[in-house]
């Protein structure tokens, strides 16, 4: 993927990395642009690791453009600024997001993409942004949003990791780093579970980012206090998925039943545990079958899109 600096219209910088493969007669016609959203202590090489775990090789193979973005504070991104009305980090950033961010994304880049609209896929406190972002987005924004698709959180916190993360807190920086192998224990379930390809141990480093107290403090406290408040008002369809060995999520038939019907508004939900799968299931030996599930979902809400309105 090709890496890339956004100036944004409030003066911030919006970095990344995009693939944007051409069409060819074998492609869709109507293409989703996928906007990629990375988790906790991740940047945009979250969803371009070395290998098989890169979502390059469906985008090739799908003629399907795909960006996938530092969020704001990782990389070379402007921190989100203070949002009127956004009493918590998460919310100031996912209303960033969606009234900053995206507009300026499909603005820059939908021509380039050959894109119909927007569908953002979003990994843990990436997908509590996302979540956000969608629960915000009205229709008049200056970008089409038609799905959204989360992964690695859910609606019950496993105590003890949890504990172990707000230790972290403790820290008088304003940003903490996790150490790599607890971490790679904690998100990959190595080495004593056989998820994940221990080649990927080889990117631990590079991929451990420093992580704002913000949004750990906000995942682990506040955020579900408040999140139906967003995912009642998401008004796309929602694709979920949660490993089955994720370790910060509760992975069950209760837990999936209330993610599910705190999105009422939304025209099709469909939540799916993802066998053998670590919480980082995007870095896992499933990571290609999760991608390829995200581009079908993708690829259907294009299409209803369309078939919408030619109808």
């Amino acid at each position: 993927m090709e890496p890339f600096k956004l100036s944004l219209p409030n003066g911030g910088i919006l970095s990344g990395r995009y693939t944007f493969p051409p069409r060819d007669s074998k492609s869709v016609q109507t293409r989703p642009l996928i906007v990629c959203i990375p988790g906790g202590s991740y940047d945009s090489q979250y969803f371009d690791v070395q290998g098989a775990q890169s979502v390059f090789n469906l985008s090739s193979c799908l003629k399907i453009p795909v960006i996938a973005i530092d969020r704001p504070g990782y990389g070379a991104s402007t921190p989100a600024p203070d949002v009127e009305n956004a009493p918590t980090y998460a919310q100031a950033q996912g209303k960033y997001l969606n009234s900053v961010v995206f507009p300026a994304l499909w603005q820059a880049f939908a021509d380039r993409a050959e894109a119909s609209a927007i569908v953002l896929l979003s990994h843990s406190i990436g997908a509590m942004m996302a979540t956000i972002a969608a629960g915000s987005y009205t229709g008049l924004e200056n970008y089409p949003l038609v799905g959204l698709i989360t992964s690695g959180i859910g609606s019950e916190i496993e105590e003890g990791p949890r504990q172990g993360v707000l230790r972290l807190l403790d820290e008088p920086a304003e940003f903490v780093s996790f150490e790599v192998t607890p971490k790679d224990a904690m998100m990959l379930q190595l080495p004593h579970m056989n998820l994940t390809p221990v080649e990927m141990r080889q990117f631990s480093e590079q991929l451990n980012q420093p992580v704002p107290k913000g949004e750990i403090l906000d995942i682990n406290t506040t955020w579900l206090g408040y999140w139906k408040d967003y995912s009642t008002n998401v008004k796309v369809p929602l694709f979920y998925g949660l490993g089955e060995f994720d370790g910060l999520w509760t992975c069950s038939a209760d837990a999936f039943a209330v993610y599910k019907a705190a999105f009422p508004n939304s025209p099709n939900v469909t939540c799916e545990m993802i066998p053998m799968a670590p919480h980082c299931m995007e870095l896992g030996f499933q990571s290609q079958a999760w991608y390829m599930k995200c581009f079908a979902f993708a690829i259907e809400c294009i299409v209803a899109k369309s078939l919408r309105s030619t109808g």
